[in-house]
């Protein structure tokens, strides 16, 4: 019977942590239901992939214009994410970060990153808020991996926002080189 409460309690644990965490609640939105500013709560980075998904994702389509233009979907190694979250931070580079046109690079405030799935949001001052909601195909991503990324499959697909602007069915292939 103990062995059964603890999974209940667990499964539990892992419903609350699957909450969303890129919509504030709503004691941190101002008056026009925009994110107020405020510290990065603990908890705001997670990581829980089993696989390397390490990579460059580029946009299979031109997504954005301008110098809002997504470039790339960078995700770093387990060891980037370790150091990150345990406050190691380098200026300019994050475990998961976007890159737009004219050099825009957007560092997280928030991310949860696991096999399937990739979350992030971030705020530029060029260019605004920036949200990721994207999923992971694992078998495309393998594919590719062992192809060199010349595989044509997307290994990711999703939406992005730029400063309220959205674009969905973003579809991202894996490369190895950020080019």
């Amino acid at each position: 019977m103990r062995r059964a409460a603890w999974l209940v309690l667990a499964a539990l644990a892992l419903v609350l942590a699957g909450c969303d965490l890129f919509e504030p609640p709503a004691s941190e939105r101002g008056e026009t239901g925009e994110r107020a500013e405020a510290p990065v709560a603990d908890g705001a980075f997670r990581h829980s992939q089993s696989e390397d998904l390490s990579g460059f994702y580029t946009p299979v389509a031109e997504t954005g214009e301008g110098e809002a233009r997504l470039l790339l979907v960078f995700i770093g190694q387990p060891a980037d994410f370790e150091a990150w979250e345990k406050g190691t931070r380098d200026g300019g580079f994050a475990p998961v970060m976007l890159e737009f046109a004219g050099g825009q690079r957007v560092l997280p405030e928030r991310y949860e990153v696991s096999d399937s799935r990739v979350r992030f949001s971030g705020t530029s001052e060029a260019l605004g808020r920036v949200t990721l909601d994207a999923r992971l195909d694992g078998g495309a991503l393998a594919l590719a991996r062992r192809n060199l990324g010349t595989d044509e499959d997307p290994a990711m697909e999703g939406t992005v926002t730029v400063d309220g602007r959205s674009f969905g069915g973003v579809k991202f292939a894996w490369s190895m080189g950020g080019g």
